[in-house]
């Protein structure tokens, strides 16, 4: 199971109180950096998975095992949906394991966001398609104002367009996990929720 399906599986299993919890023993765990406390305010599940990847690449699935211990839910620990190295207790399968979780992630990595995906995601930014265009995707005011001029008075078809233009010039890093990395970051002039839309590719 790669990486990321991983960690939704498990935060989706949480309860809100639990989630909660959850978010609030993450900013303690591991090491140096931490994921800052103003990230974790109002985060999704998807995003809470993303910026446990962004920030804990190659140990977020053990950074994940501390922080059920804490709340608890030992179940999933125990219950096979979290596998960490050194946590199954069989030593001879530490290598497996980890070359597992290494195809795992670069599974995940290689999920690049649909059409559908980014059409869902278009509706939810409004008048703030520019601002995240230019800020946050790299791309240049004239492209912007081309994608305007043909898409005449249609919001959302032209946040669309504007995200196709990204994922063109992104090539194989236009990947769900990636955007959702760029998106969640807290200047982004995104609702939390409005990243739930790649949820479902994220699992595919």
């Amino acid at each position: 199971m790669a990486m990321g399906e991983q960690l939704l599986r498990i935060l989706d299993d949480l309860t809100k109180e639990e989630f909660e919890k959850f978010k609030f023993y993450l900013p303690h765990g591991g090491t140096a950096p931490h994921i800052r406390r103003g990230k974790l305010d109002g985060a999704s599940h998807i995003q809470v998975a993303a910026l446990l990847m962004q920030t804990y690449p190659q140990e977020a699935l053990d950074i994940t095992n501390q922080v059920l211990r804490k709340i608890p839910r030992l179940d999933l620990v125990q219950g096979g949906q979290l596998q960490t190295g050194g946590e199954t207790g069989n030593s001879g399968d530490d290598a497996n394991h980890s070359e597992a979780v290494n195809s795992g992630a670069r599974a995940e990595r290689k999920i690049l966001v649909s059409e559908q995906q980014l059409m869902k995601l278009a509706g939810k930014m409004g008048k703030t398609w520019r601002q995240i265009g230019i800020e946050f995707l790299g791309l240049e005011n004239h492209c912007l104002e081309q994608i305007e001029e043909n898409n005449p008075g249609d919001t959302k078809l032209r946040a669309f367009s504007m995200l196709l233009e990204w994922r063109k010039r992104a090539k194989q890093d236009a990947t769900v996990i990636h955007l959702c990395t760029i998106l969640s970051q807290d200047d982004v002039p995104l609702q939390p929720e409005a990243l739930d839309c790649l949820r479902d590719k994220c699992r595919a």
